[in-house]
């Protein structure tokens, strides 16, 4: 198994992520699939890096800061899952969505990650990289059976 550092695999997620909102805006059935994505991305980041990231002095603020914008996204989420695709603001939801998590993607990778593989050993790292990579293919593989229409491949 490849070794990626878990700032290195939490980028590629959030890459699969801007694909998936790509796709969301040609269409808006395969929302609940980036729902599906964001809600493991975020609890297995908490739990594996903000969670030590917490704890140092020198990077604690950016890294409450970052799961604050989880909270936000995450009721951006719910609102967005209740509210009726067919309904035309929720596209226009769904870009106000998209803004505040571009924003939000962008400033983990610009500042906060540098700064944790600053910080954090590259032991470290790598041992919380596959962790994130092991529960995240699982978790997503138990989530995504209930929805067999939505795929990687659309």
């Amino acid at each position: 198994m490849e070794t990626k550092a878990i700032t290195t695999a939490l980028i590629e997620h959030h890459e699969e992520m801007r694909d998936l909102v790509s796709k969301i805006k040609k269409d808006a059935k395969k929302f609940i699939f980036l729902k599906k994505h964001l809600d493991i991305h975020h609890e297995l980041e908490e739990d594996l890096l903000l969670s030590h990231l917490n704890t140092k002095k020198k990077i604690k603020a950016e890294s409450l800061e970052s799961q604050e914008e989880h909270v936000v996204l995450n009721q951006l989420l719910l609102d967005l899952a209740d509210f009726p695709q067919e309904h035309e603001r929720w596209m226009v939801k769904f870009k106000v969505f998209e803004e505040i998590l571009d924003h939000h993607l962008k400033e983990e990778e610009e500042d906060l990650f540098p700064e944790a593989e600053k910080i954090l050993s590259k032991k470290e790292l790598e041992e919380l990289g596959a962790e994130f990579i092991e529960m995240k293919n699982h978790r997503l593989s138990v989530a995504l059976k209930t929805k067999p229409e939505i795929s990687n491949k659309s």
